[in-house]
């Protein structure tokens, strides 16, 4: 795969799964308004609940769709018509230059650097990370529920509503999609940390990752990267990707597991002037 075809195959696994959290609840999903609309291949995330660029933004521009004229006048008259301020990832630098500089003559800016994309191939089996008093095992379909609050607890959420939308998300996928994968790390019988992978036919995608305050800072971060490269890679997976913020320690714990940083995602905007 060369830079395009992996920024193309990142960006259509990572709209897919936060459109999944999204969509994927019966009770959340009306009530917080989200919806997922296709417009020239792009997909426009929206919510009439929450004006957060988390949910309101446009996916795959430049990459799984084109960076077109048409695409940009669709995306203008989706967000005007839902009253919402228009926003496109931007993955660079697999989208040109000159695809950006459409995007300025459309009247959009670079707003912020959201997060770092790194990106690992290997064809060896990735080095296990033992860690003294810690097991990592396997989160069961029907202990997905119990998957979903631990995550939450490891991201710091006291049970806001956006908390419950990932919460149930990772619940939902757990249970109906079997190249979802979650683990969980306890350290002397205690849980610890958590994470998901991802599988896709060309790539697989680390998410979710976090250690409970009480036990950072003794290595469980990298054990359960590498867990989860063990699970994917035995799956015949060769080509891993995760997102972290820029130069996190969670960034530099990545590169000791073998990744390098490929791309940075960027949130362009159209502000009324």
């Amino acid at each position: 795969m060369n830079v395009r075809e992996i920024a193309s195959a990142i960006a259509q696994l990572g709209a897919e799964s936060l459109a999944a959290h999204m969509l994927g609840d019966r009770v959340l999903t009306p009530r917080h308004g989200f919806a997922v609309a296709r417009r020239a291949g792009l997909w426009c995330l929206s919510s009439r609940a929450y004006d957060l660029e988390l949910f309101n933004h446009v996916s795959g521009y430049g990459t799984f769709a084109p960076a077109a004229q048409r695409g940009i006048d669709s995306v203008l008259r989706l967000y005007d018509r839902l009253e919402r301020v228009p926003r496109i990832e931007v993955l660079v630098p697999a989208v040109t230059r000159g695809d950006r500089a459409l995007l300025a003559r459309n009247g959009f800016h670079n707003a912020r650097t959201l997060f770092q994309c790194h990106v690992r191939t290997t064809a060896r089996p990735p080095r296990a990370r033992p860690v003294p008093g810690l097991s990592v095992a396997r989160v069961a379909r029907t202990d997905a529920a119990g998957y979903g609050t631990l995550a939450s607890r490891g991201f710091g959420d006291r049970g806001g509503p956006i908390g419950k939308v990932f919460e149930r998300g990772w619940t939902r996928q757990l249970e109906r999609d079997v190249r979802v994968a979650a683990f969980i790390g306890t350290m002397n019988g205690k849980d610890a940390a958590t994470g998901v992978i991802i599988r896709r036919p060309t790539i697989a995608g680390l998410y979710s990752g976090s250690v409970l305050r009480a036990f950072r800072g003794r290595g469980l971060q990298n054990a359960m990267i590498a867990a989860r490269l063990a699970h994917a890679w035995e799956r015949g997976t060769r080509k891993f990707y995760s997102w972290t913020d820029p130069e996190s320690s969670s960034a530099r714990n990545l590169r000791d597991e073998g990744f390098r940083t490929l791309f940075e995602l960027h949130m362009y905007e159209r502000t009324a002037s």
